[in-house]
């Protein structure tokens, strides 16, 4: 982004958010207006940039956040506290999982709220609404008149693209229209989408390139920041460059190019390949690139990798062994590719994800779990943009192999159920050009699934497939009881309801291909329900139930 300049003084403070969030590539905005941002979501509809109103404002911040992992930045603008307080689950799951999501809402302005005690949506306090997003984002703001609206507005768009989480603007209604009375002239704000600038010390860089040329067998595992921060073909140059077999974190999936023949898979402890995870914790050095060591991403906390052997590159700097050291992490990734490595020997390396791939061949018999993954990996292509919600729809993914980087969407470290349905929204407005595949759990589907008639309002059309087994599948194998149960619903029936799209009652393996074969070839909103047992998990699942188990029993 360009300097700001003088020309811009005369724009009111909506008029001058707008045409920030259009220079930074936001050509969609999500909500769900109401009377205190009414002004600014006219202003918003009459701009060039496209309004999609969802039905609920959680849906509208998912969906925000699906453009946002997508696009680099998404907007979701809601109404004061009745609508802002909604998209706190929302917001907390861009900050956990670092994707720049704007959060716009509404407030009561400065004179009313001086005159009245007491206005409709008020909960406690009139700054509860922004003292709570100040806690769950990386830059807040509260508009006013005695302060550079200008400056501000770049200030939390600046830090929200920079540090790679959400933000948050809090809008009074009395200050829409105004001109900030401050000259623009003296702002030296540049917007950037570029990781930092922090340099690494030579000795340090000096050390890695060391320590992976000493090595004999050398791994890359490749973290949710590759993908937010658009390294992917540095980890490849590197992979390829030094021969270091490549796996992915389960937050990291698709951060990197799956088809890669140095690609083994995801990397979690006992839940994925076993051949992986024994190759991958017998590594002398582990290079960990954008990871975040959560337990999801460590398989419930039972991946087992030595201290000692790794080398971690991440936002929060760069650490050899147990030693951190102070200046750069992400931002030594493209000068550490430039280095010297020695090719190293992967004779003794596990299959690949590409080598352990296998064509499907359906029979007439009831689909398992696990069958169906398997069925959703031989079909995937090349137009499809996979979107899993958490749960057995997020963990059967992790055995995908997804055609191309970039195009696999799932909040699986936050795991906040409901995401996938109105994430395909978001999906679809920031890649029109790609197909949403949606695997979805019935729990899940219920909380968030009416957004399904957003999508046909604004003639998207994903595919929707809705794991029907009566209830939370993942919580059944830890504690079970009526808790875990859910309404049954006709599934397949809503495209009736909505008088759009295609609707499919699978029981069977054959059934299931062809809904999904004819689903890919039309145009059209599609629905699959696909029956399956009450028990019916996949291995992936029940391998991380059975750990998580033991932290609910106490045990």
């Amino acid at each position: 982004m360009d300097e700001l300049n003088s020309t811009n003084s005369h724009l009111t403070v909506a008029e001058y958010l707008i045409k920030r969030l259009y220079e930074i590539g936001v050509l969609h905005v999500f909500g769900v207006p109401g009377d205190y941002i009414l002004n600014f979501y006219a202003m918003l509809t009459n701009s060039r940039i496209t309004v999609i109103n969802t039905c609920d404002e959680q849906g509208a911040g998912f969906a925000a956040d699906a453009y946002a992992r997508i696009n680099g930045f998404g907007v979701v603008c809601v109404t004061y506290n009745v609508g802002g307080l909604k998209v706190i689950n929302t917001t907390a799951e861009a900050y956990a999982e670092k994707s720049p999501v704007l959060v716009i809402a509404g407030a009561p302005g400065l004179e009313e709220r001086k005159k009245y005690t007491l206005l409709h949506h008020k909960v406690k306090e009139y700054d509860d609404q922004y003292q709570i997003f100040k806690r769950i984002t990386v830059a807040s703001t509260e508009l006013r008149e005695n302060i550079n609206a200008y400056e501000e507005i770049d200030r939390v768009l600046a830090e929200i693209i920079q540090k790679k989480g959400p933000g948050y603007i809090e809008l009074r209604r009395d200050i829409v229209n105004q001109v900030p009375e401050h000259d623009i002239k003296s702002s030296t704000v540049i917007i950037k989408s570029e990781i930092g600038s922090q340099k690494i010390h030579p000795d340090v860089l000096e050390q890695i390139v060391n320590r992976v040329n000493r090595s004999t067998r050398p791994v890359i595992m490749a973290g949710v920041e590759i993908a937010r921060n658009h390294l992917g073909h540095y980890i490849h140059d590197l992979a390829n460059k030094a021969q270091i077999p490549l796996v992915s974190s389960m937050l990291g999936k698709s951060a990197i190019d799956e088809a890669n023949p140095l690609y083994l898979g995801v990397y979690a402890g006992v839940i994925e390949n076993q051949q992986v995870r024994d190759y991958v914790e017998s590594s002398d050095c582990l290079l960990l690139m954008g990871v975040i060591l959560n337990d999801v991403n460590l398989g419930a906390n039972t991946a087992k990798l030595n201290p000692d052997y790794l080398i971690t590159l991440s936002s929060e700097g760069c650490m050899i062994g147990s030693r951190s050291y102070s200046g750069a992490g992400l931002e030594a990734i493209p000068e550490l590719c430039e280095k010297v490595f020695v090719s190293h020997n992967i004779s003794q390396i596990p299959l690949t994800k590409a080598q352990r791939n296998s064509p499907f061949f359906p029979t007439n018999t009831k689909i398992t779990a696990e069958r169906l993954f398997l069925a959703v990996n031989s079909l995937l292509n090349e137009s499809v943009l996979l979107i899993a919600d958490v749960g057995d729809s997020g963990m059967g993914c992790m055995g995908i192999t997804v055609p191309k980087p970039m195009q696999f969407l799932c909040p699986i470290y936050y795991s906040s159920l409901g995401f996938s349905v109105p994430a395909a929204i978001g999906a679809k407005a920031a890649r029109p050009d790609l197909r949403p595949l949606v695997i979805v759990g019935d729990g899940a589907f219920q909380m968030t699934g009416m957004e399904i008639s957003t999508a046909a309002r604004y003639l998207m059309d994903p595919i929707v497939i809705i794991l029907n087994n009566s209830g939370f599948g993942t919580e059944r194998p830890m504690i079970d009881g009526p808790f875990n149960d859910v309404s049954l619903w006709r599934y397949h029936r809503i495209p009736d309801i909505l008088e759009s799209g295609r609707g499919y009652l699978v029981q069977t393996e054959d059934e299931f291909v062809q809904a999904l074969k004819e689903s890919m070839s039309s145009k059209d909103l599609s629905i699959i329900e696909v029956v399956l047992e009450k028990t019916d998990i996949t291995p992936q699942l029940r391998r991380i139930c059975e750990e998580l188990a033991k932290g609910v029993n106490n045990k």
